[in-house]
């Protein structure tokens, strides 16, 4: 392929024929392996055969010295039979539109009766034509756009309906946003409307387009995928209607129907309540069945920092009400942790570089955030009563995904559990170019650590005689106080200092335990927000590469019992699920696991259920095709399976952006 010089890219672009880029991620590639999005693109044999160069040696030559510059070399494939590792799971999908009954081998639990849905990636990349120059004349190649991240695809839903009665199984799945992929071959990138919706994708769009894009009203929902996580979220569904949502880190969230997995809707946090304003959100909403309330928080970007709008709805106030605004610094905040009387928001030190410009213009989070290992993780507390923010800790650096619980003592001091890591070293080596480098170093493995913030209200407390103070002093006290990081209005008996971010005034979150942990924890539901002794996650085996998950770990969160461990050879599990039995059993490990599992040696996955007390295997089920491996979260709702698995009466390929104000459309 002849390389163009920038007068002919220019007038190239100009009649509507995009120029390759050398180190575009749209690769040229007949295998149907995904392809890490940082490997360089390569180039098919031409079409059209040179006169001057029948064996394509000039090509030949080009091509070496492109591929010549890929440091490290990563096999992507294509993988023969005897290939045992987690690689082949990480290709696109093929859905089980028509429902199919599954062969159990074992016994269900009796009361095991409801629906189960998981999130998988669905597509990795997509091919899509492409006219471009070979030896002066214009030929149609077949480029793709590749994702590159393992978070960075267009989902697939999984609906699994179990009948413990009889020890049945159905599956069937589907990808519900199958436009996305359209729209991605249609303009040959990616263009999500949130800035840095992406962790480590290169949209293949320029900055201009991307800001474009980032501009729209943010009320409308964009074309994100909703792929992070799936759940049966009250008090949405308590009219009756039987529906189930995928959220993201966008401000929205998309909602199916159970029987069919139709789009029934989309909705946008600010539509619902316009103080509910900003771009992101948690995909980890909260609800707490004693308030019968949802709890999430938006995003609200400023310069510097952004505003966290914690808000709460329930079904006797449908529209919801903002419960507090916190102020802090922009981070990746993917989960929050609920306690009864508390909201805690923790923002790790990974921020915005470049001034947040990349941020802005909708570079992928993680080339738009620099982890700074000198700033303090901050703990921001809520009062659920009070609604409003009422404290802050502090702690060393630290970076996490998910919580595991929280919850308080009578003593007036709160817990916080998270599966935790030291740097967000682990963000990185989940791209798909890490996991797909089989010399990349061994996965970083999750700490299970507690955090302790003592006497809350204390603090409370002199945070209100602080702004009590300052609300009786004059402008001057209060510049001279700040500069001076000292207390003021001392006449008055206040002695909050302001604090400055590695101030002392700020007290410390202490950290009281460090364990192996889990990644993905799940709890009992019960005890959400109550104290525990168990929590459950994928890890990482002794036995293993250690380059993925391959185990699933019982965890004892007091003591020192070891922990409880299910494999099996050439074995990786995705997210395993905890289902209480529907009337409560006082052993809080009561209950079953519920998994989807691949099996590299048979390229097959199963469904997969143990008794979460010991993790011995009650039952499994093998799946009519491979489920890619997952990083996202699933649910279980229990009740009546009759209605479920309907035919939609037309087959319907949608996303979640609307048809009116399509940022795509002419």
């Amino acid at each position: 392929m002849e390389e163009l010089s920038e007068v002919e890219v220019i007038k190239m672009e100009d009649e509507h024929v995009v120029a390759p880029a050398a180190t575009s991620t749209l690769i040229e590639t007949g295998d149907e392996s995904p392809t890490p999005a940082t490997t360089p693109a390569t180039a098919v044999a031409p079409t059209a055969s040179d006169p001057q160069d029948p064996d394509h040696s000039k090509d030949a030559a080009v091509l070496s010295a492109t591929t010549a510059t890929s440091t490290p070399e990563v096999i992507t494939g294509p993988f023969n039979d005897e290939d045992t590792t987690f690689h082949k799971a990480l290709k696109n999908a093929i859905s089980t539109e028509t429902p199919q009954d599954l062969d159990v081998q074992g016994t269900l639990p009796d009361w095991l009766t409801g629906f189960h849905y998981t999130l998988s990636p669905g597509i990795f990349e997509v091919k899509y034509p492409k006219m471009v120059s070979v030896h002066g004349e214009l030929q149609q190649e077949t480029r793709t756009f590749t994702f590159g991240h393992w978070f960075d695809n267009i989902p697939q839903v999984n609906q699994f309906a179990f009948s413990g009665s009889d020890s049945k199984i159905k599956y069937r799945s589907t990808m519900p946003a199958h436009r996305a992929e359209s729209k991605i071959r249609q303009h040959q990138g990616y263009l999500p409307n949130q800035p840095s919706s992406i962790f480590k994708t290169d949209t293949n769009q320029s900055v201009f387009a991307r800001l474009l894009s980032t501009s729209h009203t943010q009320g409308k929902p964009s074309l994100e995928p909703c792929g992070a996580s799936i759940d049966v979220l009250p008090p949405f569904n308590a009219d009756g209607r039987r529906t189930v949502y995928c959220q993201n880190f966008a401000n929205h969230i998309l909602e199916l129907n159970t029987d069919t997995l139709e789009k029934s809707g989309i909705l946008a946090w600010d539509e619902v309540n316009p103080q509910f304003k900003g771009s992101h959100s948690s995909p980890h909403s909260h609800f707490d069945p004693v308030t019968k309330e949802l709890i999430n928080f938006t995003m609200d970007h400023g310069f510097n920092s952004t505003q966290y709008n914690f808000f709460s709805i329930t079904e006797k106030e449908p529209h919801g009400c903002l419960i507090a605004s916190v102020t802090a610094k922009t981070s990746h905040v993917h989960s929050f942790a609920v306690t009864p009387r508390y909201i805690i928001l923790v923002v790790t030190p990974l921020n915005p570089s470049d001034g947040g410009v990349k941020y802005s213009w909708g570079a992928s989070l993680l080339d738009a955030f620099t982890f700074k290992k000198t700033e303090p993780t901050l703990f921001y507390v809520v009062s659920r009563v009070k609604r409003r923010h009422i404290a802050t800790f502090k702690s060393d650096a630290f970076f996490f995904f998910h919580h595991v619980n929280a919850f308080e003592d009578a003593a007036d001091n709160v817990y916080l559990d998270f599966s935790l890591y030291g740097d967000d070293t682990i963000a990185h080596q989940l791209s798909l170019s890490a996991l797909l480098d089989r010399s990349a170093p061994a996965l970083t493995k999750p700490e299970f650590c507690r955090f302790e913030l003592a006497n809350v209200q204390a603090e409370a407390q002199r945070l209100e005689n602080y702004n009590a103070a300052m609300a009786n002093t004059g402008p001057v006290d209060k510049l001279r106080g700040f500069m001076r990081r000292v207390s003021v209005g001392q006449g008055n008996g206040a002695s909050y200092a302001v604090p400055g971010k590695n101030s002392n005034a700020i007290p410390l979150a202490t950290r009281i335990r460090s364990t192996p942990g889990v990644e993905l924890p799940r709890i009992n539901p019960i005890y959400h927000g109550l104290d525990y002794k168990y929590t459950w996650g994928v890890g990482i085996s002794e036995q293993g590469d250690g380059d993925m998950y391959d185990c699933i770990m019982k965890l004892h969160v007091k003591g020192d019992a070891e922990p409880t461990i299910w494999s099996q050879k050439n074995c990786f599990p995705s997210e395993a699920v905890f289902i209480p039995p529907p009337v409560f059993d006082q052993n809080e490990d009561a209950g079953v696991l519920v998994s989807v599992v691949y099996d590299a040696e048979a390229h097959r996955s199963f469904i997969l259920v143990l008794d979460a007390a010991d993790l011995k295997e009650k039952a499994r089920a093998m799946l009519p095709e491979v489920v890619p491996l997952s990083f996202t979260n699933g649910c279980f709702a229990a009740g009546d399976i009759s209605r479920g698995m309907q035919i939609a009466a037309a087959a319907t390929y949608f996303s979640d952006d609307e048809d009116e104000g399509d940022q795509y459309d002419d």
